[in-house]
Order: C-alpha cells, then structure tokens, then sequence
C-alpha cells in the first residue's frame, strides 16, 4: 500500500512538472509576443504588430487584445481601437493600458468629457504612467481646468530626462490655453534645450509660433521636427499646416499628400488637401475636380464632422453635380454647420431647385455677393414679393449703378414695374438703364412697352423700332412694334414687321398671330392663295384659334374649294357651337 502511494505520489510530482513546464513555455511564449508585437509597433510594421497582439489576445492576454488597440490608433481607425480596448477592459478591469486606450480615442475625437475619467482610472491603476498623466493634463487643460491641469502635469518633470521636456511641452500648453503667451514660452524653451533632438519639443515650438499666427517661424521648427523623424505622419501635417498658413500652398500640398500616399485614412490630411483645392478652385475651376475624393474620402472617415460635408457639397455644387450638392448641404446643416458660405451655396441650390421659401430662410444666414442678391430679389419677385425685390434691386443700384449687376438690376426694376402696370415709373426706370447702355435691346422693348400701354403711340414706336433693330433675332420685338404700328394706323410698315415676326420665329403664339394678321390682309386684298398659305400656318400653331378659322374658311370658300370651306367652319363650330359666322357660311355652302 505504501508502495502503491509513494509511486502516486511520484506521479503526481512528475506531473506537476510537466504542468509547469508548459505553463513556462506558454509564459515565455505570450511574453514573445507581446514584445515582438510592440517592437512592430514601435517600428511601424502595423500588420505584424496586429497579427502578434491578436495572437496573445486570443489566448486570454488583456495586454494583447489593449496592443490590437494601439494599433488601431496608429491607423486612425478609432471605431475597431475603441472596441479593442473595450474588450481588453472586460478581460482584465486592472490593466491600465485599456483605460488608458479608451481615453485616448476620445481624446482623438476631442471628447474631453469622455477622455478625463479613463486618465484618470488609467493614472489610478499605474501611478507612473506618463501617457496617461499627459492625457489627463491635457483633458484638463482643454475643459479649462487650468490648475488641475499643472497639479497632474508637475509630477512628470521629475520622471527623468526621457519625460520632462515632454511634460515641459505639455505645462506650455497649458499656459497658451489660457493665453499666457509668454509663460508658454519658456515652457516650449526650456523643453527645446531639455530635448533638442526630440521632434515633439520642436513640434511643440512651431505650434507655439502658429498659435502666435508667426508661420514663418513656425515652419523651421516643424522642418527640424520632420528631420528628426521623417516618417511620424503627424509632424509631416503638421508642417503641411503651417505651409498652408504662410500660404506656400504647393509646398502644403506635397506634405499632405505624403501623409494620405502613407496613410489614406489620416482624415485630417484628405480634409486638408479637399480644402487646398477647393479654394484654389475659386481661381481655376479644374481643381474642383481635384478637390472631391478627398473630401469624399474624408466624409467616409469623419461621417459627423459637419464642415467635411459642408465642402463636400460646395464643391459639388460647383462642379454642377446639383442633386449631390444639395444632399451633402442638407446633411451639414443637420450636422450644425453653421458656416455663411454654406448657406449662401445652400441658398444657390435651393433658387436652382425653385425652392423659393427654402431659398429665403438659407440666405439670411448666408453671406450673397451682388449674384446672389440679383437671385434674391427674383425669388422675392417669383413669392409675389414686389416691394422686397424692387428693394433689393435698389440696393444693387445705390452701391453701383454702373456696374454689371447695377445696370441688370435697373433692367429688373423696370421689367417689374412694368408687369406691376406702373408704367410712369417703369419709363423713369428703364430711361436710367438706357443712359447706361444704349445697346440694351430689352431695356427699349419693356420701355416701349409701357409707353404703348400709356397710349403713347409715338414714343412707343420709337423705342419698339429700335429694340427690334438691337434685337433683331427676338420675334416677340417684330411682333409688338407690328402690332403697335397696326394700332396707329401704319398697317403697311406692321406687315413688314409681322412677315419679320415669322421669317425669325414660325412656331410661337406670336407667330400664329402673325401668320393670321398676314393672311388677314391677304384675304382683303382677295389674294386667295396667299391668304389661305399664311392662315394655314396660324392654325397649324393655334388650331382653336376661332377668327384664323373663320378667315380660313372663308379663303377657301372664295376660292371656290367648298369642302375644305365646310371643314374649317365646322371647326369652329366644335370650339364655339352657334358662332354665328361659321353657321352663316355653312348655310350659304348649302351644308
């Protein structure tokens, strides 16, 4: 029996030592990899980094699935870092790094609520944690509580030689927060002579520079901090902002795009170029063009960031690509931009879609320039609106009435004031238009046309003959100066005009008129064939046109063609039953 439990008891030793020695090599194993997948990190190798990290994740290593996190991170994929470092938490609710991680995407997203807690979890499981004491400092610092913020950051000036200029850099932040300029300065300083091989202390410098709007120091630092470590895309947009502020736009752009060739979902770099060549755009239209991936881009990285949809849609819009313009607009606005030239764009889309109310309600948060006010007074004119429009247009004319805009809004004024029947002062109007220009053909026309309106038959003549000559393709200025000879008794000049009518347009209203008022003549003349040709033509434009019908038939029964007599008479009796011209000819036709 003894001999039965000493050889158990042998067993169970040596099974226990087999046990942990397997527990030593899986240790020696998590431990590999977790330190390969730092120094991939660290060496920015991100695909073996994730693959070693997810491999002591699934394991059961919360360091792991916290390293999936980080890196992450380093990719600007905060959605899948946030998820990692939340389930690291869950895994072990002591592991600082998971705090710590779930901080630092809010921080990215400049949630400062949000970050402060998990710092400060993270700071309370690791007393010496340098990222996490920085985060909590700048959380701090940005919800402006500015002596919390030096009371966490103080203790890391004395955390060695690594991490006092970084604390250094971070106290100066502070004091440039609450626009203590000069006490930030010596912190950069100081952090500088401290490090002056680190790329942050120089970053830190040519921050402090840009916030002073000093680009042109701002840049060497940034260039030194590039120099130091090539490949940190931050520092690289970094300096690409800073060339954009002293506005080296191409240099900029070479920058930024560095970052995006190397990082294409670095959202701050795809805004950044889309912003470059937007504006450009205002000097050449082709960059427009250039401008769209990247804020569509950056739209798919940053969906709630309002200003990304606010370019987007005006860049859209300028590229003539209305529909989208107006959805990326509208989505903006939903999201709470509130930029002016986002509403004067939204204003444009909103005239083009004959959106009148919803034109009005975005540019009185907008900012028109002479176009838009020239838009503004037509969609007041369009809502019935005339003492709003005539307002505006006189707006544009007290500014410069010699301008372009000035002059067209003249030409607005008295188009309006003669659709309104206030004749006197749409010949005042259009006279100061005239004044200006005596090329304008449309000015002549409208004004000739409130003088016919007054009677004032001479006058009118005048101006209707010489809009005619200006504008001598336009039927409807053949038309109207026909007309008005007709009616001052120069029936042989108001032919000539109304054959001008059709020889220049044979298709409108217009032109029915004037086909029926050549035939018309014909038909006196007793000239049969030519009276039945031009009538033919008026019915061919307006077939219920009742008078052009009875001449018509008429025409034809004169020259003898009875049924074709019958049938026109018929049709005027199919749009005005009784009309006793038609049943007269009927009955003297003998049908």
């Amino acid at each position: 029996m003894n001999d039965i439990l000493r050889r158990l008891a042998r067993a169970a030793v040596g099974a226990l030592g087999a046990a942990l020695v397997v527990l030593a090599v899986v240790s020696v194993s998590r431990a590999d990899e977790l330190k390969d997948g730092r120094a991939a990190l660290v060496g920015g190798h991100y695909d073996d980094a994730i693959r070693l990290f997810e491999k002591a994740a699934s394991q059961g290593y919360a360091e792991g699935r916290a390293g999936v996190g980080q890196v992450w991170l380093r990719r600007r994929n905060y959605e899948k870092a946030l998820e990692a470092f939340q389930l690291a938490q869950r895994m072990d609710g002591n592991l600082a790094l998971a705090h710590w991680g779930e901080g630092e995407v809010a921080r990215r997203n400049e949630d400062w609520e949000g970050a402060l807690p998990h710092f400060q979890k993270a700071v309370s499981l690791d007393r010496k944690f340098p990222d996490a004491q920085l985060g909590m400092g700048e959380a701090l610092t940005q919800l402006r509580r500015f002596e919390e913020a030096v009371a966490a950051l103080n203790p890391g000036l004395n955390w060695g030689a690594k991490w006092r200029p970084r604390f250094l850099v971070a106290l100066g932040f502070v004091e440039m927060t609450r626009d203590s300029l000069r006490d930030a300065g010596i912190y950069f300083t100081q952090a500088r002579e401290a490090a002056p091989d680190d790329p942050i202390t120089n970053r830190a410098l040519g921050d402090f520079y840009l916030r002073r709007g000093i680009g042109s120091l701002a840049i060497p630092e940034y260039e030194k901090s590039v120099a130091l470590d090539s490949s940190d895309v931050d520092l690289r947009f970094a300096l690409g902002r800073a060339l954009a502020f002293d506005q080296r736009y191409d240099e900029a752009i070479l920058q930024y795009q560095w970052v995006a060739d190397r990082n294409p979902d670095y959202a701050g770099a795809q805004l950044a170029l889309g912003d470059i060549y937007y504006r450009a755009g205002q000097a050449k239209a082709a960059y427009y063009a250039e401008a769209r991936p990247h804020l569509e881009k950056y739209t798919q990285l940053a969906p709630n960031d309002p200003k990304g949809w606010s370019l987007l849609g005006r860049d859209y819009y300028h590229l003539r690509l209305k529909d989208e313009a107006f959805a990326a607009l509208t989505k903006a606005q939903e999201l709470g931009d509130k930029s002016k030239e986002m509403y004067t764009v939204m204003f444009r889309a909103q005239v083009d879609r004959k959106d009148w109310p919803g034109a009005l309600a975005a540019i009185q948060r907008g900012e028109p320039n002479n176009s838009d006010l020239l838009k503004l007074a037509q969609v007041h004119a369009f809502m019935g609106n005339q003492a709003q429009a005539d307002s505006v247009y006189g707006a544009l004319v007290e500014k410069d009435s010699t301008s372009s805009d000035g002059k067209f809004a003249l030409l607005e004024m008295g188009k309006a004031q003669y659709r309104v029947k206030s004749y006197p002062a749409g010949i005042a109007t259009l006279g100061r238009r005239i004044a200006l220009d005596p090329n304008s053909d449309e000015a002549y026309y409208y004004r000739g046309l409130s003088y016919k309106e007054m009677k004032q038959l001479p006058e009118a003549i005048s101006d209707l003959r010489q809009a005619a000559t200006l504008g001598s393709s336009k039927g409807d200025r053949h038309f109207w100066l026909a007309v008005t000879l007709t009616q001052a008794d120069s029936v042989d000049a108001g032919l000539e005009e109304f054959r001008a009518t059709v020889a220049v347009d044979s298709t409108s209203k217009n032109a029915a008129v004037a086909y029926q008022q050549l035939g018309y003549r014909s038909l006196l003349k007793k000239d049969w064939k030519d009276a039945i040709d031009h009538l033919e033509h008026s019915v061919g434009i307006d077939p219920r046109n009742v008078q052009s019908l009875i001449w018509l038939g008429q025409a034809y029964q004169n020259s003898g063609n009875r049924e074709n007599a019958a049938a026109y008479y018929r049709k005027v009796l199919e749009v005005q039953p009784g009309e006793p011209n038609a049943t007269k000819g009927l009955k003297n036709l003998g049908f």
